[in-house]
């Protein structure tokens, strides 16, 4: 990790320096965004600012708060022979009550201030937010991209393939995305239990209104080209994956950019998405073919939701130096942008799209 560019995280709406990535959670630091190097304070209840929660008080030096955490999660917290709970009880001199592994309910937290109780908080969601990161992703926002004309040309695009470069190493009918799946991957994110989908769906309701529509509402319907190809690494006789490219149909150039690495900056500020490679952009582009998907094995999302290096080992590369040489500027059409999901990973609908758990309509 560059010191100078340290690995940031949002959590309650503050923003935090991961100092240590192969350090426990509990090295994460509070990141003043304008001082450097400030140090670690629970500030006085007239300082303190709004975290977006509710913190409630009970009598005249009692404060509570109550927070869902995963069950996942719970181990986490509580540590080992509860020395975490115990820390986080010390350090913010406030009581924590944890319900049993057999028991439904939230976390509570008790403190002598409001200041002790919200920074208690914080630390059990910077604990969270660490674990969820190690979890593989659940669920990803998707923008299809699978209308008829856009299916019909893919087909005809895999037929061509299949007859032109048939003799090409490692090129096989099951390694292309079924046309019916087609989409743009915005971001992944791990979503545990059903009050975790809930939030997450709510949070992607309210993004229409505060993210999707002032950014497209003027363009609307938009349309999206997908003409080109490309592919994830350096050498065209050795690829995972290859994509096509997507741009705007009468619009301004970037304005799609601009709308999925927004979303991805909500998502992440809310605590349920991270960074995918520390890029700051999404990588807008349609997977076509993928090497994990050879002899007919679980199509994934995009190649970008998953450590290709965590693969490498059961993955055969291809060579796609003769498609792109014959097929390079390959149009697939225009399709409109009518809604963006909530998808559910390697979980089809009955439409042969990927099943939604929300779903934004911009019809």
């Amino acid at each position: 990790m560059d010191i100078l560019k340290p690995e940031l995280i949002w959590i309650e709406g503050r923003c935090y320096r991961v100092n240590d990535p192969t350090t426990e959670v509990t090295a994460f630091q509070e990141h003043d965004l304008y001082e450097n190097d400030m140090p670690v304070v629970y500030l006085p209840e007239e300082d303190e600012e709004d975290d977006g929660f509710e913190v409630v008080k009970i009598d005249n030096d009692r404060y509570t708060t109550r927070l869902h955490v995963s069950k996942h999660y719970i181990g986490s917290i509580i540590g080992k022979k509860g020395s975490m709970r115990s820390r986080i009880e010390k350090e913010t001199k406030t009581d924590i009550k944890i319900p049993r592994q057999s028991q439904n309910g939230d976390i509570t937290i008790f403190g002598s201030s409001i200041a002790n109780v919200k920074a208690a908080r914080r630390r059990i969601n910077m604990i969270v937010m660490s674990s969820r990161m190690k979890q593989r992703a659940t669920h990803f926002i998707s923008i299809p991209v699978n209308g008829p004309a856009v299916m019909k040309n893919f087909e005809q695009f895999k037929e061509a393939v299949l007859k032109s470069c048939s003799m090409c190493r490692g090129i096989e009918e099951s390694l292309f995305i079924k046309a019916h799946k087609l989409h743009i991957t915005v971001g992944v994110m791990c979503l545990m239990d059903n009050e975790e989908r809930v939030h997450a769906s709510k949070l992607f309701t309210e993004a229409k209104d505060k993210i999707v529509m002032p950014i497209i509402r003027d363009y609307l319907p938009l349309k999206i080209r997908l003409k080109g190809l490309s592919y994830m690494n350096d050498d065209p006789k050795e690829i995972d994956v290859l994509y096509c490219t997507v741009q705007e149909e009468e619009a301004p150039v970037g304005l799609l950019q601009r709308l999925t690495d927004s979303l991805v900056q909500y998502f992440y500020k809310a605590e349920f998405m991270k960074k995918e490679f520390d890029r700051d952009n999404v990588k807008l582009h349609v997977t076509l073919i993928n090497s994990k998907y050879r002899g007919g094995s679980s199509e994934a999302v995009a190649d970008e939701t998953e450590d290709s290096r965590n693969y490498r080992k059961t993955r055969t590369t291809f060579d796609g130096s003769e498609i792109l040489n014959k097929f390079a500027d390959y149009d697939f059409g225009v399709t409109e942008l009518t809604d963006i999901h909530l998808s559910q990973r390697h979980t089809m609908g009955p439409n042969g799209y990927y099943q939604p758990t929300c779903v934004i309509s911009l019809k």
